[in-house]
């Protein structure tokens, strides 16, 4: 037994002098994601690990511990750009295909690319001996083949897509649409969903749930056949994943019943910032801007040079009747003769710093998760435009709990969209709603980050973190939700009330015989 307990404390004492090989893989074509799981490659670098990984965009500094494998050319994302005039309205069953498509052709992209094919080479020549494979998993299913190529290692899955429920199943979590609204970002402080809001995340669950099952699975086993010949089937090679990471915090995305093995690091890309460029600083500062100033930036999917003409030029004049500055980040130059003079923009502009500067007083952003992330960081209110996808949920969620007003895009006038804009940029409750929630963000024993890396750390450890796995995944769909024992149950009452029921007759037939021997007696 000593042996044993001595054993045990040294599989989980923590990782020292013995770096760690990490296979990281993050092709999920979309550069916010990117930054979101870049930074998990920047703490294991930090902490002395060894990262190979396969990513869309290249690092934005080099290290002797990194090799990097990037996805040649533009990715999916930059090739097929959204229409923001009617994606707003997708029907369910629309928005389930520009789901499922994107993760379809973007796999393909990758599967295709250079960078794909000289990995596979360096893992089949050299076979590098990894500790542990950390894949962005939803969205990119495919790629989890990669762990059969270098021979079933532990598995950490993440994403930056708040808490699919592909996640709750993959680790054996229960998932109640009762509780957690389907692609949705949750209650908070225990509010409960309405019935209207639980009947649509019913609705959403079984649409969902059935064509993945049905169609996307199947589409997922046939992926990774083609791509890596001899490879078990998705369902099997889920069963190296020891734990997920997942992109929540229960400040911003209330309590929700999870299993240990899902992990919660929402928000590790928000940080204290950096220092701004001279440029930057001189048109936001107190002096330039004795009002204050707004941020507009509509993250990496959204492009705010595709708004159509009228919706922009709405937006352009409200921003002309406000007395604070506005610095836009706009990807096109036609917009340049438009402005009005307290207005400016920028191509690129670093957000997660802007948004730490002490005189913002509004956010004008697409409610992405992690935009909406970094603002509570930061404790700036939002006036929120959701266009599709994780975006509605978050704008739905800010105005529940009061940091954020929305306005919909299609319908956004210049008056709406000046009265919503003064209104959070005037009301305080905005603002005062904002710090409860940034201090609750902030209020962790160790940044989600530090979090992340040290569980990593921990599957390797323990080879693949048993102790944390979910009895779940050991039962059958209708044993977790305990139809068989409903069944028995059931079968076990309809045997009782047909015993009674004979038992019945039996004496009713006894008693009517004893009345009939009675009578021919007499």
């Amino acid at each position: 037994m000593l042996l044993v307990a001595l054993a045990t404390l040294a599989a989980l004492a923590p990782c020292g002098a013995s770096p760690l090989n990490v296979l990281f893989v993050s092709t999920v074509s979309s550069p916010s994601h990117y930054i979101w799981v870049s930074s998990l490659a920047g703490e294991l670098l930090r902490r002395g690990h060894h990262v190979t990984e396969l990513v869309i965009k290249p690092p934005a500094t080099p290290h002797p511990n990194r090799t990097s494998f990037v996805i040649d050319g533009k990715i999916y994302a930059e090739t097929t750009p959204v229409d923001l005039e009617t994606i707003y309205d997708h029907s369910l069953f629309e928005e389930i295909h520009f789901l499922y498509d994107f993760c379809r052709d973007s796999a393909n992209i990758v599967f295709e690319s250079k960078a794909f094919a000289d990995l596979l080479k360096l893992l089949k020549q050299k076979k590098p001996d990894f500790d542990v494979f950390v894949l962005d998993f939803p969205l990119q299913e495919p790629f989890i083949g990669l762990n059969y190529i270098i021979g079933r290692k532990p598995m950490v899955a993440m994403t930056a897509f708040n808490l699919p429920v592909d996640v709750l199943t993959l680790m054996g979590s229960p998932y109640f649409p009762s509780l957690l609204p389907y692609s949705g970002v949750g209650a908070h402080g225990g509010d409960p969903l309405t019935f209207t809001e639980r009947l649509q995340s019913v609705y959403r669950w079984i649409g969902f749930t059935t064509y993945i099952d049905w169609v996307y699975r199947p589409d997922v086993d046939k992926m990774i056949a083609e791509n890596f010949p001899g490879a078990p089937p998705l369902a099997e090679l889920e069963k190296d994943v020891a734990i997920s990471l997942v992109n929540t915090n229960p400040a911003l995305h209330g309590a929700m019943p999870l299993v240990p093995s899902i992990v919660e690091v929402g928000g590790m890309q928000a940080r204290p910032p950096k220092p701004l460029p001279a440029d930057i600083l001189e048109w936001i500062n107190e002096k330039a801007a004795p009002h204050g100033f707004v941020f507009m930036s509509f993250g990496t999917n959204v492009r705010a040079a595709s708004l159509n003409k009228g919706s922009r030029d709405a937006i352009l004049r409200a921003f002309a009747r406000i007395k604070q500055r506005v610095l836009w980040k706009y990807e096109d130059d036609d917009i340049l003769d438009k402005l009005p003079p307290n207005v400016r923009v920028s191509k690129w502009l670093p957000q997660n710093d802007i948004l730490a500067h002490p005189n913002i007083r509004c956010f004008v952003s697409h409610n992405g998760g992690l935009s909406t992330q970094e603002a509570s960081y930061h404790g700036v209110p939002i006036l929120g435009m959701p266009f599709f996808a994780d975006q509605l949920g978050y704008a739905k969620k800010g105005e529940r709990i009061g940091i954020s007003r929305t306005v919909i895009y299609r319908t956004a006038t210049e008056e709406a969209f000046y009265e919503a804009l003064t209104d959070v940029i005037n009301n305080p409750k905005y603002r005062a709603n904002m710090k409860v929630v940034q201090n609750a963000v902030r209020d962790q024993k160790e940044t989600p980050v530090e979090r992340a890396a040290w569980y990593v750390e921990m599957v390797a450890r323990t080879g693949g973190a048993p102790h944390l796995r979910s009895p779940a995944l050991r039962l059958r769909w209708y044993e977790v939700w305990m139809l068989d024992i409903l069944a028995a149950a059931a079968l076990a009452v309809g045997l009782a009330l047909w015993l009674v029921r004979r038992l019945l007759g039996a004496l009713c037939s006894s008693g009517g015989a004893r009345r009939r021997t009675k009578a021919k007696a007499h």
